[in-house]
């Protein structure tokens, strides 16, 4: 059982408050100008739709640069083949060329209740600003982007309502639309405990094309139901990173109390603690366990997994961390 201090999430209303807030937080131009040069790396996982990335290892029967031959097949068309080739050789062989396709990348913030706890760490900010981050680096490089909000609730503006819906992760394919992307997020209110697993199998079995997942979450749950998640997305194609916002009161929990009575926040379990040192002792072992389980199922996933203490600098983590995970790269 996963216990976590109790907390109520108010969102700002009309007049303002912690949904404005946010939003400003997102848009701040310092924070955005931080992600400027900076583009996705996609490996696997591209979508049919035309567009202007290329895609080595992915040929197709035209375009501007070639890639490899093919034997000719009845009712390959006349045009590609190689005249060449053949008066050199007397082989029909048809040219394939790179392919040229649009990515999407898939930024799945799960917003389930967790989220909102331990009140003062401020784990739904800091994940709403990786996405915003994300989502500006894919925008910025000329990638689409959908924005999809796994459990939880969003704005009442109609474009983050029912996640599990086509209009709640719509797709941007503009430098424009980044406000639209700091409303959505703004608007985020965690909620319900929803398994990631189940939420992504919903999510795969409405959007079949697969795409870049970058799957957000503070993963406070078994490891078995984020394995279902990456098995969820790997059956579509994914390419699959997993990215951890953890809050500074999980990591020390004397930063939040030191007696008291722990509701769990999904569950509604309840039960009376008090820190001593051997209850620290074992918490800290229990989560070092945890999160070596995580590693060792990315690293037996083949699937990156990059963690951020809310509070961090999330550009940081993107020229440090998810460079070298080589999700991010320089133009």
């Amino acid at each position: 059982m996963r216990l976590r201090p109790a907390a109520r999430v108010f969102r700002g209303g009309a007049d303002g408050g912690p949904e404005v807030a946010l939003r400003a937080r997102l848009l701040d131009p310092a924070r955005l100008a931080r992600y400027d040069g900076l583009a996705l790396h996609v490996r696997r996982g591209m979508g049919d739709r035309p567009g202007e990335r290329r895609v080595p290892g992915r040929p197709q029967p035209s375009g501007i640069e070639l890639e490899a031959h093919s034997a000719y097949a009845p009712g390959d068309d006349l045009r590609h083949l190689d005249w060449n080739v053949l008066a050199r050789l007397d082989a029909l062989l048809v040219r394939r060329f790179t392919a040229e396709r649009d990515v999407v990348a898939h930024i799945l913030l799960d917003a389930s209740a967790s989220l909102a706890v331990p009140a003062g760490d401020d784990k739904l900010g800091t994940a709403c600003e990786l996405a915003m981050a994300l989502a500006c680096v894919a925008l910025n490089a000329g990638d689409a982007v959908r924005v999809a909000v796994l459990g939880g609730d969003a704005a009442p503006n109609g474009v983050g309502r029912a996640p599990d819906d086509a209009p709640a992760a719509p797709v941007f394919r503009q430098r424009v639309s980044i406000p639209r992307v700091a409303t959505l997020l703004a608007g985020v209110c965690p909620q319900g405990s929803d398994g990631l697993g189940a939420a992504l199998e919903r999510y795969t079995a409405r959007r079949r094309a697969p795409g870049l997942a970058l799957v957000i979450s503070d993963f406070l749950m078994e490891p078995h139901e984020v394995e279902r998640a990456i098995q969820a997305l790997r059956a579509r194609g994914y390419d699959i990173h997993l990215l951890h916002v953890l809050g500074a009161g999980e990591l020390d929990p004397t930063r939040v109390f030191s007696r008291g009575m722990l509701v769990d926040v999904e569950s509604g379990a309840t039960r009376p603690i008090a820190l001593t040192a051997a209850t620290l002792a074992r918490y800290q072992a229990v989560l070092a366990a945890h999160l070596d389980a995580l590693r060792a199922l990315a690293a037996r996933c083949e699937t990156s997994y990059a963690r951020l203490v809310a509070g961090d600098d999330v550009a940081g983590l993107l020229t440090g961390a998810l460079a070298r995970a080589g999700l991010v790269r320089r133009r």
